[in-house]
This record gives structure tokens, C-alpha cells and sequence, in this order.
């Protein structure tokens, strides 16, 4: 029987390209949809994830943050890396390169730790390490590597204190992670300039370990939702809670409200079109059946069992839909290809406007394929129905 609906089709191969035509010219504005949704909203979410700020959510105001606190956001899935920090009036440092004395240099002090998405590739930190932006590298003339002398002053009575720390470069912050004088070091190297400048220690104290420092509370946090669809919600329950935080919460939920809305509208479209276009072939389908009812009797009389005969318009269906598919396929990649150039660097910077994959090709050809087997069942009972008698009483 699948020979036989192969040499049908091709006995019919007008019409039966004028049913893939009609498929290919259902589907491919589809596909093209499918991939301008896929490539705008993969560029907009790339470019977000790109910037390791985008996953970002900070304390903007100073408060008394306990370790309790700390723990419970350690725990949280959701928070990928997590960083407490000191208050912002006391994150200041000034650094100074041993080869050019007098020349110091007023930076912020940033904490961090192993993992932290600012400074990618920094497997580890030690706690006599700095890593500095790229600007103050540059004023100072420092290279990886390199001894720099870290020092905070303060004033006590009529004495002035200074605080010095001998620390080595550890290397240079991206551009994305500070674009400022910044340099980056340990939570404990923090802790000690703020107690210093509490008054709290002597000029010749040194960090604590890392375990001893996260027992302390803090004035505040920084840290990064694993994924981006994570950060509205972090932002919102952090604000729920009574701290004021920075995030790029709106723009993270503008992204997925965009991707929701496309694929809402892509639905709405294919629902409507796939719908149209299946009734439209089991119909034709249909009437093929009706048209042929005396070949089938015929062949219902030769012994051809019910189920063979039911196979055929199903047999025809898949051959029209994979057809189909394929030409839509085509077309749309060259539809996408023009779109790419015509809208280079425009939307999604280098990336193409419209994104297509061999992955989409297979989905769409298999939905379609699925989808014109449903349509081709009730012909295919027809077909099945078609008695002996039907065939000698028209004989």
C-alpha cells in the first residue's frame, strides 16, 4: 500500500505540488516568525548576560545586616553568588607603587570572593592580593604581579594613624567590572580598614581569615541571581523585606515580558494558520476519497484488508506535509537571510535578527507531519469504509 499511494501521488504530482505549495505557503511565514522571535529575544537576553551586572542585585543603604542573614541568602538556589560588604564611607583605600613613592593613589574598595562574576577566570584570591581596574593599573604603572602598599589614615586626637598593608597585584579587572579607580580584594582586608577607622584596632592589625569575618554583621551585600528570570523576583522580596537594593530588574522583566508576548503571538498566528490549512487538506483529502471511492472498492474486492486502505491518505498526507515542510523550510531561510542583512548591527548588535536552526527545521517539519495525519484519520476512515459493493454497483 505505500507503493501504491507513492504511485498515486506521482500519478497526480500536479496536484500534488499544488497541496505542498499550500502547505510551504502556510508554514514559512510561520518559521520566519518562529526565528525573528528567537533571534531578537536570544540577542536581547546574550547582550543582558554578557554584562555580568545584568544578574546583579546591591544594597543601597547602610544597615546592620546579621550573619543569620547571610546564611539564609547562601542557601537560596537562586542566588548563584553571594558577597557581603562594609559601609561605603569607610571602602576607601589609598595604594601607592613602591617604585614611585609620594604618589599615591584614592581608590574604592570592592570584596569579593572565589566565583565572583565580576572577575571571571580568578580561580582564587588570596588575602594579600589586590585586583585593580584598568585605571588605576595605568596611574600607577603596576603590571600583574607587582608589590603595591595599601594604607588608610586616620586621625586620633592630635596624631595622625596610619594603617599599611604590604599587597601584591593579582591582576586587572574587566572594563565591565569597574570603569573607575576600584581595586577588588577579600572581605577580611575590608573588615580591617573599616575597624581601623572605627577606632577599634591598631595601626598594626592584620586581616582576620575569611571564616572569622563572615561571623561579623555588615552594612550591606551584593550578590548574583543564577538565572536572569530570577532577578525580578530577588528585587521585589528584597524591597518586601525593607532593604533598598539596585538591580536591573525592568529590564530583565521587559525581556521576558517580550518573550512571553511573542510567543503569545506567534501561538495566536500558527493556531489560526495551521488550523485553517489542516481543515483545507483533510477536506481535499476527503474529496480525494470520494473521487476515488471505486478504485478503493475495487481493491477492497482484490482482498486488500480495511487497514491497508485506511493507510493511504495517511501515506499521501505525510508526503505532502514533509514535502511541504521542506519548501517552507527554503523559503523561509532565504526570507531570514535577507532579513539578517537588511537589519545588521540594527537590533541585536552582530548577532542575526532572525535565527534559524536545521533543530527548528525538524520540529516544524514534524509538527506539520503530525498535524496532517490528524487531518487525513477521518479520509482515511472513508477510505477504510469504501465497501466492494460501492465498486461493482458503479461497475
Amino acid at each position: 500500500m505505500l507503493r501504491l499511494a507513492l504511485a498515486d501521488i506521482w500519478h497526480e504530482k500536479v496536484l500534488f505540488l499544488c497541496s505542498a505549495l499550500g502547505c510551504a505557503a502556510v508554514l514559512a511565514p510561520l518559521i520566519v516568525l518562529f526565528g525573528l522571535r528567537q533571534g531578537v529575544v536570544a540577542g536581547l537576553r546574550a547582550e543582558l548576560l554578557e554584562d555580568p551586572r545584568a544578574r546583579e542585585v546591591v544594597s543601597i543603604v547602610n544597615r546592620t545586616l546579621e550573619p543569620t542573614m547571610f546564611e539564609r541568602l547562601g542557601a537560596d538556589p537562586r542566588i548563584a553568588f553571594l558577597v557581603p560588604r562594609t559601609r561605603a564611607l569607610s571602602a576607601t583605600i589609598v595604594l601607592e607603587n613602591p617604585a614611585r613613592p609620594g604618589n599615591g593613589l584614592r581608590v574604592e574598595l570592592l570584596p569579593t570572593a572565589v566565583g565572583d562574576p565580576l572577575l571571571p577566570g580568578y580561580s582564587a584570591i588570596d588575602g594579600d592580593e589586590l585586583i585593580l581596574s584598568g585605571t588605576a593599573m595605568q596611574r600607577l604603572g603596576l603590571n600583574a604581579g607587582d608589590p603595591v602598599l595599601a594604607s588608610v589614615a586616620r586621625s586620633r586626637g592630635s596624631s595622625r594613624e596610619v594603617l599599611t598593608l604590604p599587597m601584591r597585584v593579582g591582576g586587572t579587572a574587566p572594563l565591565s567590572a569597574a570603569t573607575r579607580d576600584a581595586a577588588f580584594a577579600i572581605l577580611p582586608v575590608l573588615l580591617l580598614t573599616e575597624d581601623f577607622l572605627d577606632g577599634t584596632v591598631d595601626a598594626d592589625a592584620r586581616p582576620v581569615t575569611e571564616t572569622e569575618a563572615r561571623q561579623r554583621p555588615f552594612a550591606g551585600f551584593r550578590f548574583y541571581a543564577a538565572r536572569l528570570e530570577d532577578v525580578p523576583a530577588l528585587d521585589r522580596e528584597m524591597r518586601l523585606a525593607g532593604i533598598e537594593v539596585a538591580s536591573r530588574a525592568e529590564a530583565v522583566a521587559g525581556l521576558l515580558r517580550l518573550d512571553r508576548n511573542l510567543a503569545l503571538l506567534f501561538l495566536a498566528i500558527a493556531g489560526a494558520g495551521g488550523a485553517g490549512y489542516l481543515v483545507s487538506l483533510g477536506v481535499g483529502l476527503w474529496a480525494q476519497v470520494e473521487r476515488k471511492r471505486r478504485d478503493l472498492a475495487l481493491l477492497s474486492l482484490l482482498g486488500v484488508r480495511r487497514r491497508a486502505l485506511l493507510m493511504v491518505p495517511l501515506v499521501q498526507a505525510a508526503a505532502v506535509a514533509l514535502a511541504g515542510a521542506v519548501l517552507a523550510f527554503g523559503i523561509a531561510a532565504m526570507v531570514a537571510g535577507v532579513l539578517n542583512r537588511v537589519f545588521a548591527g540594527t537590533v541585536t548588535g552582530d548577532r542575526p535578527v532572525c535565527l534559524l536552526t536545521l533543530g527548528m527545521g525538524a520540529a516544524a517539519a514534524g509538527v506539520t507531519i503530525v498535524g496532517a495525519l490528524v487531518a487525513a484519520v477521518l479520509a482515511g476512515l472513508r477510505a477504510a469504509a469504501v465497501t466492494p459493493a460501492e465498486g461493482l454497483a458503479e461497475g
